[in-house]
């Protein structure tokens, strides 16, 4: 049985090399989980052997499952209908296996369903993923946008949208590039304004989004407009179903899907 961590000498050769006894005493911060969590790691050898045999479960189901379903994906490819994008049926299908096999939160904290692991982990997960499906790639390594929801957003937000995430019932999206600011990010024009009942409305469009259909967007906005450049700009959390139209997918080699 094939297995893309398993026979990948180079991230073998990282993992054995990296001081995993440094990185999980800060990881852990004095494994304040431990016995709240039913597979919260007991000690450092044990939050080890939890990555590898996560990474092994990957490795097996990016060769095993993905893999052998990336051709026919890129071929087909997502389409857009209407305003709204689906995707290729096989990036479908290794979403879901992968939300399954509770791979979907692996940055985020356990009080969310997440598996808590440093982001080396994610790292290496992604180059695993990579290796089996680039487009699915682009769609798993954005679990990134619950680590920025859980790093900056207040309570409320963090417990309505981190579980999802962790589930794999949602994937995100970061909209910030435009037409005429796309480096350059403080030239961003897409406007948010307050009604008067304290609701944020946001009016713009956005520019080569990846997974621009995705069910939460974090979206880069000018709030202030009195200030100049980066200082007017704020980060808002959108909903994909309100309000949200794709124009057109972009045509890219080797990520049709």
């Amino acid at each position: 049985m094939r297995n893309f961590y398993l026979d990948n000498e180079d991230i073998q050769f990282f993992f054995n090399y990296l001081d995993w006894q440094r990185i999980v005493t800060l990881h852990e911060q004095g494994f304040k989980d431990r016995g709240h969590y039913d597979y919260a790691p007991e000690d450092h050898a044990d939050a080890v052997d939890n990555y590898q045999r996560v990474l092994k479960v990957l490795g097996e189901v990016a060769a095993e499952y993905i893999a052998p379903r990336s051709e026919a994906v890129d071929r087909s490819g997502a389409s857009c209908e209407e305003g709204k994008v689906f995707y290729a049926r096989g990036t479908g299908d290794s979403l879901k296996l992968l939300a399954k096999s509770d791979l979907m939160g692996m940055t985020l904290p356990r009080k969310y369903g997440g598996l808590y692991f440093p982001s080396i982990i994610f790292t290496m997960a992604n180059e695993i993923i990579s290796r089996a499906d680039a487009s699915l790639q682009n769609l798993f390594g954005l679990q990134g946008i619950g680590e920025i929801i859980n790093a900056f957003a207040d309570e409320e937000l963090k417990d309505n949208y981190l579980p999802l995430f962790s589930e794999g019932k949602v994937t995100g999206a970061m909209a910030l590039t435009e037409a005429e600011a796309g480096s350059d990010l403080q030239n961003v024009k897409l406007r948010a304004l307050q009604d008067e009942t304290g609701i944020w409305r946001l009016n713009g469009v956005k520019r080569f989004i990846t997974n621009g259909n995705a069910d939460i967007h974090l979206v880069l906005a000018r709030s202030e407009f009195d200030e100049e450049g980066g200082l007017g700009l704020s980060l808002f959390l959108c909903e994909g179903k309100d309000g949200v139209k794709v124009r057109r997918i972009e045509n890219k080699l080797g990520i049709h899907g």
